[in-house]
This record gives structure tokens, sequence and C-alpha cells, in this order.
């Protein structure tokens, strides 16, 4: 669960804007296609049981991460299908922009024809999109990496182009990390299960006490 925002909003308030964005983002994005397998990949916890993410996930396809960081969960998610499901190429995507379009996501596959990594910087520093081809992979790309600090981005695209690869960067957008970008997100959007749970009174009046 986003730990910056239940820093403000609390456990259980945290937990009704993951849902709604995760909601948002799977409707944002589609299904899969001949071309595009989308896979939903969740980090192991006590809840997690068959009824809970088919309840979240619905029919998607889902395997568990692995890995202490999220760095290390990054890094065995591309290296299993890389090399062994033989996967051409890879985009991974997080719940942070419950709006990201699957126009841009096709967008950056397409971008692999001709570049080896892709990359969307956000504007808090990181980075909402990452892909590469699997002929380039390297683990180390996500080692090293101060998560959750607004050196992520920089840090990455370094690395990449230390290698001399060529990388494609995707136009800046914003994630949903602390309160403030709630705020954001509201003042922009009022279509969605999100926007819906922002605009109910109660959730504004509770939110104002936690914060």
């Amino acid at each position: 669960m986003k730990t910056r925002l239940a820093q403000s909003l609390g456990d259980d308030r945290t937990l009704a804007v993951y849902e709604a964005m995760l909601r948002d983002l799977l409707a944002s994005i589609g299904q899969s296609n001949a071309e595009t397998e989308i896979e939903i990949l969740w980090a192991p916890s006590e809840n997690a049981n068959g009824e809970m993410l088919r309840r979240a996930f619905g029919d998607f396809p889902t395997a568990m991460q692995t890995g202490q960081s999220l760095g290390d969960r990054l890094s065995m998610s591309f290296s299993e299908r890389f090399f062994f499901h033989a996967t051409e190429k890879i985009i991974a995507i997080g719940v942070d922009d419950p709006r990201l379009p699957r126009d841009l996501i096709d967008h950056a596959f397409g971008l692999l024809d001709s570049c080896e990594w892709v990359i969307g910087p956000a504007s808090d520093g990181g980075y909402y999109m990452i892909g590469c081809r699997a002929a380039v992979f390297d683990s180390d790309v996500f080692q090293g990496i101060e998560w959750g600090s607004s050196s992520v981005f920089a840090s990455t695209l370094a690395k990449i182009r230390d290698w001399q690869h060529c990388v494609a960067v995707l136009p800046l957008r914003h994630d949903i990390d602390v309160a403030e970008d709630l705020d954001r997100y509201a003042a922009e959007n009022t279509e969605g299960h999100l926007a819906a749970l922002l605009s109910e009174d109660s959730f504004t009046r509770r939110r104002g006490v936690a914060e």
C-alpha cells in the first residue's frame, strides 16, 4: 500500500484510494490482445488469497512478485519473463497514474522497435513507465536506486546512457504519491472511481481531520 499517502490519510482511507486507482487504471489500459499481454504482478501479503485477487484483478493473468526491495522485484519480474517466457519486449507500469492511457503504452512498445529502452518521467522525479527489449536487459538498471526519492528517473536514465543504449523519453506525467497529489487530481478529473471517491463529503471531511 502507498505509505506516504497513509501518513496523511490513514490506512483505511489509503486503501480505498488505492483500490479506486487500480480500478481506474485497469479500465484505462484495457485488455490483452494478440500483440500485447497484460499481466498483473502482486506483492505477497497475509491478506492475499484467491478471492481477494479475483476481486481486485478480475480475469487478468496474475503472478506473485519476489524480492525484498522494489528494485529486486522489478529485476526478477523482467528476468523471469525474458529468460523463461521468451518475451521480446516488456513495459512495467505501476498504479500511481490511474489515467495512464493504453495509447501511450502501445506507443511505448512501438518505440522499442527502434530504441532499446523507453522510460516515462513523473513530475516527482520518479517514472511511471519503464521498458526494454530482451537483448539489452541488465538487472543493474534497478539496483542502487533510492526508491521514492526525486532522483529515481535521473539515476535510471544516467545508467542507461552510460551503457550507450538508445532510450526514448516519454512525456512528463503526474503520479499520485502524497495527499497534495489527490488535490491536483480532483481538480483535473471528474470521471472515474477515484474522482467519485474524492468528491464524497465524508472522505473530504475525514481527510481534513487526518491532515
